[in-house]
């Protein structure tokens, strides 16, 4: 991708050379994530850029047709991410040094449109004209206590169940909504807003006719449910002053896609849970006069995600179907929908007329953007990934499990050159996620390149397999555990994999898979990344508690339900190899969690070893800190897996039968 990098540090001469210098190229490359705004003719990419001192700066690169009709980058961006379309160019936000809302036309220099010590959290282009709405978030600390107790502190005081380490980071306690005017050089306009009391702005906002901006909202009960609703503002002075809350009963609407004329709004609708039944996914349409919420239907059980709108108010949705993220167009008015054929599988698109700019990839094809004709399905390619050939191949294969409704799935990454010298299996994070794209931290090439076999499994509630996801809602353990235990051990017999030395490795839910199954699966080692392990621990630290709350419900009533899905006493055999590794910074999975299993599995016989980043939060993302840890990971199997043609039994001296340490 067109963006700076980092100096590559040698692989140096180890045993995994190979798989190292791959490594090298996977940390440096810069990482398409999005499809930040499309203008026909002009595409923003937004990619995180690895730099020198070890970071990823936030960067967007704008790729625009020469004469020839072919497609070149023009400009970068660095430290800038959102980004909307106005006539003429580009309005993005730049996060440095405060943080600036920035018209940047194809000539000419740029020009601030706001500056602001807050937080800039939405934007949203009005239709038909120049002008921008800008959601702000402000740091207010009058307040912080109503009497004003911690004043001179620097405390971020609470009485309700929403905040969050997160918060008490970056404090957001007031909002302003901002029009911007890109055509004429003014001051900013300020909307007026009263947000209703015990709720807080999401930062997404869409404009549903020509004067009404629809906010997200949210608020979290006591008990720890949270629910999303939207807030109507007027911003012309016709209607109700200032904002109008609008409810739905049972569903969610967040991730707002407007029509280009403002007509309606499509949202992302999720259901909500009111008894044992998993939520559900549903494309929504809200009407910007009549305020009537339309639940598209979806074909096959797809959980289908507004994506854009074409000019002639067909909406384009993704969906997740087995291993591939899909597009879908739909007729709202007819009813009728199709389906678009694209060169992968979509990480995100943007919608221009009948153009769509998508991102596509898969787990063996790194990202690249196309700009797809929504009618005909014609691709152009405007950029591709830089990375070495494959050291290997993939291949999706479909499985049955017993007692699990429908299909599920899993990867298979096999070296082209040798028989597999091992299996490394990876679970994904989520639990709402897939295998569908390529991935730059759990990325199993470079352990193909040693020679490994790598799975990639799909358990139960991974999307793309809507009808097995209620085998795994609130049974983590008994539920998805026990069919991705069941899922490896179906792929090594049918792969012949079945002699070959076992590693299981995840962060996050994926994490917790890797030590959930491992006393069922036996395998030499175990490497989880800010893993949640204790339920109820987590669900009461976490920044995302009322997730949590969501799926077991209420925590007090239902206790006994999070502690039956939570990790297991002695989770791995005695003598198995365990790293574990955590974020200090991570909101979502306190570290502590961590920690407190690294001295357990020691105590219990475990040879477990944990490393702690500093600069990190719930994911691994610096390229220093990945390249340490596949260094790590990579040794470790080297050290772990006997030398093929040895059939000896590293740990038949542990002293332990099969059956300890099962669920």
């Amino acid at each position: 991708m067109s963006a700076p990098t980092a100096e590559r540090v040698p692989a140096g001469e180890t045993p995994f050379g190979t798989a190292m210098r791959y490594v090298e190229e996977l940390v440096l490359e810069p990482r398409a994530g999005q499809v930040a705004a499309f203008g026909g003719d002009e595409v923003l990419l937004g990619v995180s850029a690895p730099v020198p001192d070890n970071a990823l700066v936030p960067t967007l690169v704008c790729y625009a047709r020469d004469a020839a009709r072919a497609w070149l980058p023009v400009w970068t961006m660095p430290y800038a991410d959102e980004a909307v379309r106005v006539p003429g160019g580009f309005v993005c936000v730049r996060r440095r040094q405060g943080q600036s809302v920035v018209l940047r036309r194809a000539e000419g220099p740029e020009r601030v449109l706001h500056h602001t010590s807050g937080r800039v959290l939405g934007l949203a282009d009005r239709p038909g004209t120049a002008d921008v709405a800008c959601v702000v978030g402000v740091a207010d600390a009058s307040a912080r206590h109503p009497r004003g107790l911690f004043a001179g502190s620097d405390a971020v005081w609470s009485d309700g169940s929403d905040l969050s380490l997160g918060a008490a980071r970056r404090p957001l306690d007031a909002w302003r909504v901002l029009l911007l005017a890109t055509g004429v050089e003014e001051e900013p306009r300020e909307v007026p807003v009263d947000v209703p009391a015990g709720r807080q702005l999401t930062g997404e906002v869409a404009w549903a006719g020509s004067g009404t901006l629809l906010l997200g909202m949210c608020a979290q009960s006591p008990g720890g449910v949270r629910r999303f609703s939207l807030l109507a503002v007027t911003v012309d002075g016709v209607g109700p002053p200032h904002g109008r809350p609008l409810d739905f009963e049972g569903l969610d609407l967040c991730y707002p896609v407007q029509h280009p004329r403002a007509r309606s709004v499509a949202y992302l609708g999720t259901t909500v849970p009111s008894g044992g039944e998993p939520p559900a996914q549903i494309a929504c349409v809200l009407d910007g006069d009549t305020g009537e919420l339309r639940r598209l239907p979806a074909p096959d059980g797809l959980w289908q995600r507004p994506a854009g709108w074409t000019r002639s108010g067909r909406l384009v949705c993704t969906a997740e179907d087995g291993p591939r993220r899909s597009v879908h167009v739909h007729d709202p008015d007819g009813g009728g929908w199709t389906s678009v054929p694209v060169r992968g599988s979509v990480l995100h698109l943007r919608v221009q007329d009948g153009l769509a700019a998508v991102l596509v990839s898969a787990p063996d094809v790194p990202p690249a953007l196309d700009v797809v004709d929504l009618r005909t399905g014609d691709a152009e390619r405007v950029e591709t990934t830089r990375l070495p050939a494959l050291p290997g191949r993939a291949a999706h294969r479909t499985q049955r499990v017993k007692d699990v409704d429908g299909p599920l799935a899993s990867w298979l990454c096999l070296p082209d050159d040798r028989p597999a010298r091992g299996t490394v299996v990876f679970f994904h994070g989520g639990p709402f996620k897939s295998w569908t794209e390529w991935s730059w931290r759990w990325n199993p090439w470079p352990f193909v390149a040693h020679g490994y076999a790598v799975a990639l499994v799909e358990p139960p509630m991974s999307l793309g397999y809507s009808a097995a996801v209620g085998a795994g809602w609130r049974a983590w353990r008994t539920g998805i555990a026990a069919a991705a235990a069941e899922q490896v051990r179906m792929l090594r017999a049918e792969a012949g994999l079945e002699a070959t030395d076992l590693a299981l490795m995840g962060g996050s839910f994926g994490g917790y898979l890797a030590l959930a199954t491992a006393a069922e699966l036996r395998p030499r080692l175990v490497a989880a990344h800010a893993a949640p392990l204790d339920f109820v621990q987590v669900a009461a630290g976490s920044d995302v508690g009322w997730q949590w709350v969501r799926e077991y419900g209420d925590l007090m009533a239902r206790e006994a339900d999070y502690l039956a899905q939570s990790l297991p006493r002695r989770p791995v055999l005695p003598g198995t190899r365990v790293l574990l590794s955590h974020g200090v910074h991570d909101g979502l999975v306190p570290p502590t969690e961590t920690l407190r299993a690294h001295r357990s599995l020691l105590s219990e016989g475990a040879r477990s070893e944990v490393a702690f980043f500093p600069t990190e939060a719930h994911p691994l993302s610096r390229p220093g800190n990945i390249r340490a840890w596949y260094r790590w990971a990579l040794t470790a199997c080297a050290d772990e897996f006997r030398p093929p043609g040895d059939g000896t039994d590293a740990r038949t001296d542990a002293g332990t039968d099969a059956g300890e340490g099962r669920w």
